[in-house]
């Protein structure tokens, strides 16, 4: 098989130029050792082998579509997050007592280093799920992380988080996605998002959307914008799943991720759509800063391990491309 990345060169920088063994100090994390962890990191080299680059090719060539009002991906994505839950990655950084593993988040970005090489198609469906279960283990009451967080750790359910709308772009201050209060705590939401990263396919059960709205009557600008989970699907008085009024209306290709969907979402067409605050009113754009930080990171690292790939395969070209006759052969 091909190479991707250097094992060698990513536990070099992990334990003598970052030092994890000082890290792993912490009481936090003292279930944790060097050879626990370079274990674990060859652990998720062998998965990456077998279950994400030799898929990487299939998901560029056969990109993700928008079909009969369904987003299209390939199968294995499906695989990959029952495996991701499986194998508690989702939930990694997690607290014990709430499904995770307290994995220090430079061991969980060495590992998504390793699957981002392989295949930067798919760590995005899995980091954003995490991510938005880690806005409502953050910020949300037990409610609601009773309600969404343990499906998404294990994979079932997937998560996503909305800001952008069709008219203000990147202008988080002129969104107009409204939520109007109900007698029962939950809000009616009306409004629509684009170019939102994982946003839909037929292998996940559900999606949570962390969503930037505003509340009838908040103030203007960024100081009047709250968050709240608004499911695809919720939950009826029987505990049955039934459509939330969240309308998967098409895809946007990725340049370079081709196998990774991107969405335009559209809430409360019917009049249905439900949405449960996280956290206090008018205070969501400081709580989704959280996960777009935390983004950022996955952005670099993103850039740097797609550059280790590209790395690799140039290298392995340069070695097996013919450079001409050898000088001795006269």
């Amino acid at each position: 098989m091909a190479e991707y990345m250097s094992m060698d060169h990513l536990k070099f920088c992990l334990f003598d130029v970052q030092d994890i063994e000082e890290v792993l100090k912490a009481e936090r994390f003292q279930d944790y050792d060097k050879e626990s962890i370079s274990i674990m990191l060859d652990s998720a080299r062998d998965w990456a082998d077998k279950e994400a680059f030799p898929y990487f090719r299939e998901m560029d060539e056969d990109p993700v579509r928008y079909e009969d009002g369904k987003i299209i991906v390939h199968p294995q994505i499906g695989k990959i997050m029952k495996q991701a839950g499986e194998r508690g990655w989702i939930g990694s950084i997690f607290d014990y007592d709430e499904g995770g593993s307290q994995m220090p988040h430079m061991v969980l970005n060495a590992t998504n280093h390793i699957f981002e090489a392989a295949n930067n198609n798919i760590t995005g469906y899995v980091g954003l799920t995490s991510g938005a279960a880690n806005l409502i283990r953050t910020f949300g009451n037990k409610e609601l992380f009773d309600a969404f967080v343990p499906k998404m750790i294990s994979g079932d359910w997937g998560g996503t988080m909305c800001l952008t709308e069709p008219q203000a772009g990147s202008s988080l201050s002129d969104i107009t996605t409204s939520a109007t209060p109900n007698e029962d705590g939950s809000y009616n939401v009306e409004g629509q998002k684009i170019f939102i990263s994982g946003g839909d396919h037929e292998y996940c059960e559900n999606f949570v959307h962390l969503t930037l709205v505003r509340i009838e009557g908040a103030p203007a600008g960024t100081k009047g914008i709250s968050l709240m989970v608004i499911p695809k699907k919720r939950m009826d008085d029987n505990g049955n799943l039934v459509d939330n009024d969240v309308i998967t209306a098409a895809d946007f290709q990725k340049m370079g991720q081709r196998g990774y969907a991107t969405t335009h979402l559209v809430f409360g067409e019917n009049n249905n759509c439900k949405g449960w605050l996280v956290g206090a009113p008018n205070m969501g754009l400081k709580y989704m800063f959280q996960m777009m930080n935390g983004a950022r990171i996955d952005v670099g690292l993103t850039a740097a391990s797609t550059a280790s790939g590209a790395y690799y395969a140039s290298l392995q070209y340069a070695k097996e491309r013919p450079q001409g006759r050898k000088l001795t052969n006269t």
